[in-house]
């Protein structure tokens, strides 16, 4: 064999094994909890699967709300909220549930715009104020094409903002990001910058921050009052999430980045306490604090326009599910089986854990 070729081999050995070293040390190993031996009650069955599902799939933390017949029936934490100070996921830890913000966005709009008296299919630029309004050819989006991703919105690669030192734009930026919406617009294609110019709507037309807005007209009416829509990094207490590692089976950080800041389609943090509050009212449907908001979301459909439907066990569930760097959640509701439930986790989504778990729980809570 040619010495070069040699050289060139045992190079490559070399720096795959610095890899696996690197990627070793730089990583955690999986949780190991026991579960219990022999679950008898469905509270004993969920907190055994729960804690299998930390081992089988490689989640660090989660946490689980189940709410039956307007009741929450269910709410616990397992696992670790950050791996390397060995801190307790609790019901108190803030996760970021990533798409799922999309939900309390669209219920923010709603609110907004009842106060207003404002329909459903009225254009974004007809309430935009004059010195925020979009180019001519944005003029025909509707606020139900940003709910219903019909717009033509997509989104450029912005290599800028992935980088280790790239900088997340203010949400009043947010127009320097769009690009000419495809003709075809009614046709469904999801993209968060449908729910970001969301927000900047909310912004610009009632002079007031996202974030300030959102917690006035939602998350506090709700009951999330320590739940928020995050505006800047803290440089300490900022959840870590968590994915595989690429051969080991192992957990390493991963971390999260959005365009902007705040980020109305995936910037929501929430506690699990929080969470049950507002998925309490959310299942409650007419009778719940949302009633006015989910039935301009409706507009005569039967799922509001911002949430999507799910099946589970072949039943239909109207919800969202969130993936953003290491965290996955999916909250849903089902109306026929007066059965509501969250799953929010620090880990990354790689085996549909979330639908496996929740098909799971169901099958417990129905057997």
């Amino acid at each position: 064999m040619n010495q070069k070729i040699k050289y060139l081999l045992l190079g490559l050995v070399f720096w795959f094994l610095m890899f696996l070293g690197w990627e070793w040390w730089k990583s955690h190993p999986r949780v190991r909890i026991m579960p219990l031996s022999f679950p008898e009650t469905p509270e004993e069955k969920i907190d055994s699967l729960l804690v299998q599902s930390l081992n089988q799939f490689l989640i660090p933390g989660l946490a689980v709300g189940i709410i039956e017949e307007e009741r929450v029936t269910y709410l616990k934490a397992f696992g670790f909220e950050n791996l390397e100070t060995k801190d307790s996921l609790t019901l108190k830890s803030r996760i970021p549930v990533a798409s799922v913000s999309k939900i309390f966005t669209a219920l923010n709009l709603a609110n907004y715009a009842l106060e207003k008296q404002i329909s459903i299919d009225q254009s974004v630029n007809s309430l935009l104020p004059d010195e925020r309004k979009l180019g001519s050819e944005f003029s025909q989006i509707t606020l139900l094409d940003l709910l219903r991703h019909t717009s033509g919105l997509k989104v450029g690669l912005d290599i800028n903002h992935l980088l280790p030192s790239g900088r997340n734009k203010p949400l009043e930026l947010l127009p320097e990001s769009l690009k000419t919406p495809d003709q075809r617009k009614k046709e469904f294609h999801y993209a968060d910058i449908n729910f970001d110019l969301i927000g900047y709507l909310l912004e610009s037309a009632s002079g007031i921050p996202f974030e300030m807005n959102s917690q006035e007209r939602i998350l506090t009416q709700g009951g999330m009052k320590k739940s928020f829509f995050v505006t800047e990094w803290p440089k300490e207490n900022f959840p870590v999430g968590y994915q595989r590692t690429f051969l080991w089976k192992r957990l390493e950080p991963r971390k999260m980045n959005f365009q902007h800041l705040p980020s109305p389609s995936s910037g929501l943090f929430v506690t699990a306490e929080d969470l049950s509050k507002a998925l309490l009212h959310l299942s409650r449907g007419e009778m719940g604090t949302f009633s006015d908001e989910l039935a301009w979301l409706k507009n005569g459909s039967e799922t509001p326009a911002g949430f999507h439907e799910i099946t589970f066990n072949q039943s239909k569930f109207i919800g969202h599910l969130g993936a953003q760097g290491g965290f996955s959640s999916v909250l849903a509701y089902s109306p026929d089986l007066d059965i509501a439930f969250f799953i929010i986790s620090n880990g990354r989504d790689q085996d549909d854990f979330r639908n496996r778990i929740s098909i799971e729980i169901l099958k417990i809570l129905n057997p």
